[in-house]
């Protein structure tokens, strides 16, 4: 699997002579948070971007934001913008560089997660040039179906009773595999309960994921792992940080679960590290924070080397990042499950049209060019409770 601007592909090498487009325009906007399409969780804010050719051709993109972040990001995002802009032309590859230049060896995940957005803006574009959807030019098939699970989260105080009805909510839609966070405002024994009674809940034909939300303690990590193993979690998300490989490493060997890790992490230094300590089963960068497309690919093709898996994080909009998990996704031989937050489909409907559809526990791209994402940026902006604009020419852009 090779994936970077070698690719021996006649039509990838099509597309790389004309993916260098120069940059006319930036926006961002910052939807404030809003209630979930069934009340169970909340949808935080998301953060936007729109790159707009000196031709006229737009891309999406979108960066993985927190609290009390998201201003702070999107400043990042016009300074990344207007350095792309002095190049006179940028594609991917030259963004990536230039990104890598202007970190100086120190990304963080907010400065990685601006560069995810306009990367995945540029790729957007050279889709829409193109007229593929981005997957076939990264080598992929749009036609491919793409697993996927419906994640549980919220951070109130839930009963068991409450999780159990929800996963059961999720499986009658037709998810057929959920992730539960049994450790948020819960005990290890309660948290253990929880898994119990949610697998008696499902039946054993459903897929369940477990996410402990990375515990202090390794110990306690352990204890629930040890605890859990009856109901047969499919997966044990984030038992500890992520930092700290050598625990994760100790949990993988002494529980026998399948350890997923890598959603907070930028630093392609990190997961070498998780993959050489043998340290994770399963990767899941954010689609929308690791740095870029490139970067996660480059994440997918270690992981391959070693016989290990990637499941795209995504706690962003259903609608851009989600669109550009699934594009990856349908692009590598070693995806695992794609993540989706049900409560947020309801949400990104009222501004966008995605660029795929969900039956049955899979996704379906549309086979639209680039992302296949259409956005109704008056709905958008309507909705938005921050909106910014840079001219990227030459002239505005210059120091």
């Amino acid at each position: 699997m090779r994936l970077n601007s070698a690719l021996p592909c006649s039509s990838f090498q099509t597309t790389l002579q004309f993916g260098e487009v120069a940059l006319a325009n930036l926006e961002t906007w910052i939807t404030p948070p809003a209630k979930g399409g069934d009340g169970w969780g909340e949808v935080k804010s998301c953060l936007f971007v729109s790159l707009t050719t000196k031709e006229g051709a737009v891309g999406w993109g979108e960066a993985f934001v927190l609290p009390y972040r998201e201003k702070a990001v999107a400043e990042i995002i016009h300074a990344l913008g207007r350095a792309a802009g002095t190049l006179g032309t940028v594609s991917p590859w030259l963004f990536r560089d230039l990104a890598t230049q202007v970190a100086a060896r120190h990304p963080s995940l907010d400065f990685c997660a601006a560069s995810s957005a306009l990367e995945m803006a540029l790729w957007d574009i050279c889709g829409k040039l193109a007229d593929k959807p981005l997957c076939d030019l990264l080598g992929g098939d749009y036609r491919r179906a793409i697993r996927v699970y419906g994640n549980i989260w919220s951070g109130t105080q839930w009963d068991v009773g409450s999780l159990e009805a929800r996963a059961n909510d999720l499986v009658a839609k037709g998810y057929r595999a959920v992730k539960i966070h049994p450790m948020l405002n819960h005990s290890a024994h309660e948290a253990a309960t929880c898994v119990t009674r949610v697998r008696a809940a499902i039946g054993d034909e459903i897929d369940l994921m477990v996410d402990l939300d990375s515990q202090p303690d390794p110990g306690v990590a352990l204890q629930v792992a040890e605890a859990i193993k009856p109901a047969r979690p499919y997966w044990f998300e984030e038992p500890v940080e992520g930092c700290n490989v050598q625990a994760l490493a100790k949990i993988r060997k002494a529980s026998g679960l399948r350890v997923v890790t890598g959603e907070k992490h930028c630093n392609l230094a990190h997961f070498r590290a998780v993959l050489a300590a043998g340290a994770a089963d399963i990767l899941n960068p954010d689609i929308a924070g690791i740095g870029g497309i490139l970067d996660l690919l480059e994440v997918a093709e270690l992981a391959d080397q070693r016989g290990f898996y990637i499941a795209p994080h995504c706690w962003n909009s259903m609608t851009v990042a989600a669109a550009a998990m699934l594009h990856v996704c349908a692009s590598i031989p070693n995806a695992e499950m794609a993540e989706i937050y049900p409560e947020y489909i309801d949400h990104g409907a009222t501004f966008a049209t995605t660029g795929f559809c969900l039956d049955e526990g899979r996704a379906f791209l549309s086979g639209k060019p680039g992302l296949g994402v259409e956005i109704d940026v008056l709905a958008l902006r309507s909705l938005s409770a921050y909106y910014h604009s840079t001219c990227l020419t030459m002239a505005e852009a210059a120091p």
